[in-house]
């Protein structure tokens, strides 16, 4: 017996959102968003890595984050404005100041393009983070697969949602 691959439809967040859907241009929205102390020592602890500059010692020692913690807000705008699940597949980073705790930047996004290869759905997103004084911070260009499974498969039942709440700072 055969089982032929399928889409997921929908999921507890409802329905995800198509390829169609997904215009070139559209915003992804704006958030507020606060690098804290704690954050970095998250993002340290998931990535395994306690670089001297995340975790200084002794006076005057300033601590920045890492540049990978500019990852999940971009994220989040996408998730927010469309249901989607899938792979991340391509990501560059300019980060243009270091990233100090008690920072808060707005972070803001917008889909630059999609395509279709090798039968899958690729959306390209871009997002950067603004102090508000308005200096820029950090830029991502993201590239990711709506499904890993051929756009050719059906869209059919109900999926398990990812957990990522995009509310959740």
């Amino acid at each position: 017996m055969s089982i032929s691959p399928t889409r997921v439809l929908e999921d507890s967040q409802g329905r995800r959102a198509a390829f169609e859907d997904i215009e070139i241009g559209q915003s992804l929205g704006e958030m507020q968003w606060d690098i804290s102390d704690e954050l970095i020592d998250l993002q340290c602890q998931l990535d395994q890595d306690f670089d001297p500059l995340f975790f200084p010692q002794g006076e005057g020692g300033q601590r920045v984050a890492p540049p990978q913690i500019t990852y999940r807000p971009p994220r989040w705008l996408f998730s927010r404005t469309y249901n989607v699940r899938g792979l991340f597949v391509r990501w560059e980073n300019e980060t243009f100041r270091a990233l100090e705790p008690g920072t808060t930047l707005t972070v803001t996004g917008t889909i630059v393009d999609k395509y279709v290869k090798k039968d899958r759905e690729f959306v390209v997103y871009q997002a950067e983070g603004r102090t508000a004084g308005g200096e820029l911070v950090f830029r991502s260009r993201r590239t990711h697969v709506l499904d890993f499974v051929e756009r050719s498969a059906p869209r059919a039942g109900a999926g398990i949602d990812s957990g990522i709440k995009p509310e959740r700072i």
